[in-house]
Formats: structure tokens, C-alpha cells, sequence
């Protein structure tokens, strides 16, 4: 995860030189909300947790998808981003997360509404950074016990 994390940081760069005033989308795209309350996550059930992850990651790549159509600039970057959301998919479908996630009848993902690259990146980085770390990251332990 630290690779995907660290790259996701260098796409900030490059898009903040891309878009040195705004690179807004024409439409509100939405995305996961990625605030996590640490105690909350612990108490969550795997399942609900996985659902988080699971529901979150989808409405990522959506977000990605639509921001490349609307803000040609900036494709290459959204382009990696897509690339690495994909193989952290391949990571989380490997600690079954998608498994988990459909074991459960949750209610749907906490989500916002954004309008440039910048938040969108932004959201991405945060994630990377909480639900999927914290969720694959538990899910090593268990795998090692």
C-alpha cells in the first residue's frame, strides 16, 4: 500500500503544476467520504467495513472515469491513478474483501460531492491512506496468525 500511497503523492505534485489555478469539472462528480473515526472503524464489523472499502473503491474508479472525460489535462495523471486504484483492487479482492462486503446488507457508502481534480486527488490519497490501509492491513494480521 505504501507504493500506491507514495505515488498518489507525486500525482499531487504533478497535478498542482497542471492545474495552477483550478482544473474544476464541468459537472459535481461523487466520490467516498474518507473520514474515518478510528473507534467507530474498530467496532465496525469486518463485513460493514468491507462494504465501506468495497463501496468506496467503486465510487473512485467512477470518479476517476468521469473526471478523464471532463478535464483532458490532466489524463495522463488521472490515467496512473486509475492504474494503481485497479491493482489495490487486485489487492483487496485477495484478502476478500468482495466477499466480505456482499456478506452484509449495508446501507450505502458515506459519499460527497466534488468539482475539481484537486479534491478528487485529495479524496484518493485519503483512501488509500485510511479505510483501504487500515482494512488490508488487519486483513495481513489475520492472514499471519
Amino acid at each position: 500500500m505504501d507504493k500506491y500511497i507514495l505515488e498518489a503523492q507525486w500525482a499531487d505534485q504533478d497535478i498542482a503544476r497542471v492545474c495552477a489555478a483550478s482544473c474544476g469539472l464541468s459537472e459535481t462528480v461523487q466520490v467516498p467520504d474518507t473520514k474515518v473515526n478510528f473507534l467507530e472503524w474498530k467496532m465496525m464489523t469486518r463485513a460493514r467495513q468491507a462494504s465501506e472499502v468495497w463501496g468506496g473503491l467503486a465510487l473512485l474508479l467512477t470518479a476517476l472515469s468521469q473526471a478523464q472525460e471532463r478535464h483532458p489535462a490532466t489524463l495522463d495523471q488521472l490515467a496512473r491513478m486509475r492504474s494503481a486504484l485497479l491493482s489495490v483492487r487486485e489487492i483487496l479482492r485477495s484478502v476478500n474483501v468482495e466477499a466480505d462486503a456482499r456478506l452484509l446488507d449495508t446501507p450505502p457508502t458515506p459519499t460527497l460531492n466534488i468539482r475539481t481534480v484537486e479534491k478528487l486527488l485529495s479524496i484518493y490519497l485519503n483512501f488509500l491512506r485510511g479505510k483501504a490501509n487500515l482494512y488490508i492491513t488487519e486483513a495481513c494480521r489475520n492472514y499471519a496468525r
